[in-house]
């Protein structure tokens, strides 16, 4: 998804109405039952008011941006917008913050104190080999540009061959989660990695911060409700800026997307007739519901299992995952939950289901629904979503990678799918392939279970080589 559902995200601005300066590192625990969540606001002074940083050190959440908060006497007023919710404290004028956090309608408790900077937990950073360093090789500029009604800003980093006044662009499109523009997660930088590794083949890469990430806002309305529609239309306005410049070329412009960035990239293409070329790295084949599934499924359901017995658990899986795909409202998706729940137990003896299944499914499922009730409107979007129905439409070149330790958007599966699909639209120009050993970043991993964090490879040479050499020998035929 394209949100993070972080505990909090506070937005501040203060006006300067103390003697002391609320400038600082503030550190708190946020207690919610028996969780227990470290939370620091870094304020800085900035030329219109109040700028910060904040973080939450046990969620390995670093450094997001913050934006909207007022001091009224002695009251801070945060707004959070990207999780509907927000914090609200009164200020001793020193050292002490007492206040509520409040999500949807929940509402906690959280106290800050003032700390020094080299007392917060810091983010332990590990220098990847692979992460760009300059210099470059190729010339790499910052940029920013807005949609046409300039209510969204994107943040953004164009890297382009040098030397060169003719080369193909691509637009790397992110995976589900608010992400930077660099793809950084688990010390990796996949996205500076893999422009890096394009750039130096001779492509052009333009990699966006997702909304509510870096320098790109969240834009006007009411962010729980954004789909990867929404994000389709970020895509476009993103097409619109390169073809606004003069140093690219406007027939040679593709679209590169990763995991959701695959479901989203032929959306976009579908609609836009600048897009020359798509490439869908471990994008979606098969339905969202269907993907969903074998995620949940993946965590809940033990292995190694009769036949009878793992239809049994998958059907509790799928009745439990049903009422996402039916509604955008918490508390009519956690009845049907009971309901399917309770209608699966009256075969079901409890023994069966311990021998069956890791842990109790509702509790589990009804744990997720509250977790998730800022992401319903996506989720909701995303089981329906049949990717057939736009790859059915796409006559451009495609070319369609995934690993075969992906455990995510499963390789086979959805690779048939994406291949059915094109074959169907009478699409005479695509290439399908599996990649072996690589995970769903594009990792080479020794197993399917390996963690992302303990591989140092951020993303396979041998994998950006197949996506540069396609697009260049293949994609722009004529």
């Amino acid at each position: 998804m394209k949100k993070l559902f972080f505990l909090f995200i506070g937005f501040l601005l203060f006006s300067n109405m103390q003697a002391q300066e609320i400038t600082g590192a503030w550190m708190g625990i946020l207690k919610a039952g028996a969780l227990k969540i470290r939370i620091v606001i870094h304020v800085k002074k900035s030329e219109n008011g109040y700028t910060a940083l904040f973080d939450s050190p046990d969620q390995k959440v670093f450094g997001l941006m913050v934006n909207k908060t007022e001091l009224i006497k002695d009251s801070l007023l945060c707004e959070i917008q990207i999780i509907k919710g927000g914090y609200r404290a009164s200020w001793d004028g020193k050292n002490a913050l007492t206040g509520i956090f409040h999500q949807g309608p929940g509402a906690f408790p959280l106290d800050m104190k003032r700390w020094k900077e080299d007392e917060i937990p810091k983010q332990e950073v590990k220098i990847r080999s692979q992460t760009p360093k300059a210099p470059f090789g190729y010339i790499s500029e910052e940029v920013t540009y807005e949609n046409a009604e300039k209510s969204i800003q994107y943040g953004s980093t164009l890297t382009k061959p040098k030397d060169q006044t003719s080369f193909p662009t691509v637009i790397l499109i992110s995976g589900s989660g608010t992400q930077d523009r660099d793809g950084t997660m688990f010390g990796h930088k996949s996205y500076a990695v893999l422009a890096d590794l394009l750039t130096k083949q001779g492509i052009a890469v333009l990699r966006v911060d997702d909304r509510g990430a870096g320098k790109s806002s969240l834009g006007n309305g009411d962010p729980t409700k954004l789909t990867s529609q929404d994000f389709a239309i970020d895509v476009n306005n993103s097409l619109n800026y390169l073809l606004s410049r003069n140093d690219i070329d406007k027939t040679k412009i593709g679209l590169i997307g990763h995991s959701e960035g695959g479901m989203i990239a032929p959306m976009v293409a579908v609609h836009n007739k600048s897009v020359a070329f798509i490439v869908l790295l471990a994008g979606p084949g098969i339905s969202g519901q269907d993907i969903w599934n074998f995620q949940m499924g993946r965590n809940i359901i033990k292995p190694n299992l009769s036949e009878k017995d793992k239809a049994l658990a998958v059907d509790v899986v799928n009745k439990l995952n049903e009422p996402f795909a039916k509604s955008n409202d918490i508390n009519t998706v956690m009845n049907q939950m009971k309901a399917n729940y309770a209608e699966w137990k009256k075969s079901v003896p409890d023994s069966k289901e311990n021998e069956i299944l890791y842990t109790n499914p509702e509790e589990s499922f009804l744990k997720m629904a509250k977790q998730f009730q800022n992401g319903l409107y996506w989720l909701n979007y995303f089981l329906n979503y049949q990717p057939a129905e736009n790859l059915q439409k796409i006559k451009i070149p495609v070319l369609a990678l995934n690993g075969s330790n992906d455990i995510q958007i499963s390789s086979k599966e959805n690779l048939a799918g994406i291949e059915a699909a094109l074959k169907t639209g009478g699409n005479k120009h695509y290439q399908i392939k599996e990649l072996p050993n690589l995970n769903h970043l594009f990792q080479t991993a020794k197993s399917k279970e390996q963690a992302y964090d303990s591989i140092d490879e951020t993303f396979s040479p041998e994998a950006a080589a197949i996506a540069a050499n396609w697009i260049l020998l293949e994609a722009l035929k004529k």
